[in-house]
């Protein structure tokens, strides 16, 4: 495989991809693409031990260069998922809110992708106080809401071994100061 600065997974490897979550990698294979040959990460999602659904999901065929840049990346430790917490009790709001749904999405996603759990606990904290301060909350963020919500709701439960009804009670109690007015 190529030497880069990003880190490269093995066959077996638990890893997390984007607001997919958490998954396996089951191989690395070789396939031609345009007279290409490149190398792909094949995943397989890992359902949560709360799935009701026996239903199996199609693998995931992700380009083994440009998986970074994607949100291919490790599950999240102790010290990171600390971190991530911090970052959705602070006061900050991360990004704009008066942009348009629109034009907030891609920021958004490179931001996830870019800055991995950190960057999901911003889009967390960010999305909470749009709930709060709009009106009517459009499908559409719902929907994108609930994947972020899921997502480091599950990763942080992971990383620090505590069930989800825990960490959740560790996210709103620090999420309640973040619309208080500044003393």
């Amino acid at each position: 495989m190529e030497s880069s600065s990003h880190p490269t997974f093995e066959t077996g490897a638990t890893v997390i991809y984007a607001l997919h979550g958490k998954c396996k990698v089951v191989g690395i294979e070789e396939r031609t693409v345009a007279g290409q040959t490149i190398p792909f990460y094949k995943l397989e999602i890992q359902k949560s031990a709360l799935s009701r659904s026996a239903r199996q999901e199609p693998a995931i065929w992700l380009p083994v260069k440009t998986a970074p840049s994607r949100g291919l990346r490790a599950p999240m430790d102790a010290a990171v998922a600390e971190a991530a917490l911090e970052v959705l009790s602070s006061r900050e709001f991360y990004f704009p809110l008066n942009e348009t749904w629109n034009k907030m999405l891609p920021q958004l996603e490179a931001c996830m992708n870019r800055e991995g759990s950190i960057g999901i606990a911003k889009v967390a904290s960010y999305l909470h106080v749009l709930k709060k301060k709009q009106v009517v909350f459009a499908p559409e963020v719902a929907r994108f809401s609930e994947q972020v919500w899921k997502t480091i709701s599950r990763e942080v439960s992971d990383a620090l071994g505590i069930s989800l009804k825990m960490v959740e009670e560790r996210i709103e109690k620090g999420l309640r100061h973040k619309l208080l007015p500044h003393n």
